[in-house]
């Protein structure tokens, strides 16, 4: 075991293939190098998986890590984010006893099929005791969409619930216009086609046995944007199927914010459906009108 420095987390050139209790084993994009960080980004050692596994292991018995806790949550950040994104949307869920893990994946590097291959990898090394849950931020949807229908065996995650917030379902009108451009795509990355609504639609959706809900909280920055868009004639304002057409149960936060993720009506109502499978006022939410479910946000 050894004492490396400090790092920025692999924010963009790094992939999460293993977690414990906040320590991860990353792997680059580029050169395939392992390295682990502990729960405050600082490299603890490098070299193949199997060393960086063997010395957390060395770690987790030197500094008596605890155990995970039965229910594991996984937070996926949106598209061109990174897991420091999701931060306090993490942190809200300290007193709920569930093991959360926000994972980071280089969503700029890669197309979908190879986060899913990722993903896949990623929930085969950690340990899930009792129930999975999945929180998607943006195009994240799309990322866990792919997953499952990638696996044949889903059930093997014991996968309960999955929460949307400010989804792409149908994809995105924003990265369509992004695709048409050679410097959108080179910046963007793969995945830039593939959030894009002709691509999106053809995943199938989640399994009907899976709680699946969603929330909407657009910040005022896509709100404003969507508008100036839509002056262009070649820009759908609508393209079906609406979001809520994903989900039985929507939650539509009305109240105009810069940083949805630290809203904290959206936190509380995240972490209650995470932990009890339904919003506040979902009876009344769920027959209010449709006019939310046709705003699909850019945050992706």
């Amino acid at each position: 075991m050894k004492f490396d420095f400090f790092t920025l987390g692999g924010r963009f050139r790094w992939e999460d293939i293993y977690n414990y209790q906040g320590w991860r084993i990353q792997r680059h994009v580029k050169t395939h190098k392992y390295r682990l960080l502990d729960a405050d980004d600082i490299r603890r050692d490098s070299g193949t998986f199997g060393q960086c596994q063997e010395t957390l292991l060395n770690y987790i018995s030197s500094y008596e890590l605890d155990s995970p806790a039965d229910d594991t949550v996984i937070i996926l950040h949106g598209f061109a984010r990174t897991k420091n994104s999701v931060k306090y949307l993490a942190e809200s869920f300290k007193n709920t006893n569930m093991n959360i893990i926000a994972v980071n994946y280089a969503s700029m590097n890669k197309g979908l099929n190879a986060h899913a291959q990722l993903l896949t990898q990623f929930l085969q090394n950690i340990e899930i005791k009792k129930h999975l849950h999945i929180i998607n931020v943006g195009a994240a949807c799309l990322l866990t969409r792919k997953l499952l229908n990638n696996s044949n065996n889903y059930h093997h995650y014991n996968i309960v619930r999955v929460l949307d917030i400010n989804p792409i379902n149908s994809g995105s009108d924003f990265a369509e216009l992004l695709a048409e451009t050679r410097i959108g795509r080179w910046i963007f990355g793969p995945m830039l086609n593939d959030i894009t609504t002709r691509r999106a639609i053809t995943i199938p959706k989640l399994p009907q046995d899976i709680e699946h809900g969603i929330i909407f909280c657009p910040s005022t920055v896509s709100v404003l944007i969507k508008k100036m868009l839509t002056k262009f004639d070649s820009f759908p304002s609508v393209t079906p199927p609406s979001e809520k057409s994903y989900a039985d149960k929507t939650k539509t936060i009305s109240e105009s914010t810069l940083f949805p993720l630290e809203n904290r009506n959206l936190i509380d109502n995240t972490v209650q459906f995470i932990t009890t499978g339904s919003f506040a006022d979902d009876e009344e939410e769920n027959k209010s009108g449709k006019e939310s479910s046709e705003i699909r946000p850019l945050d992706i």
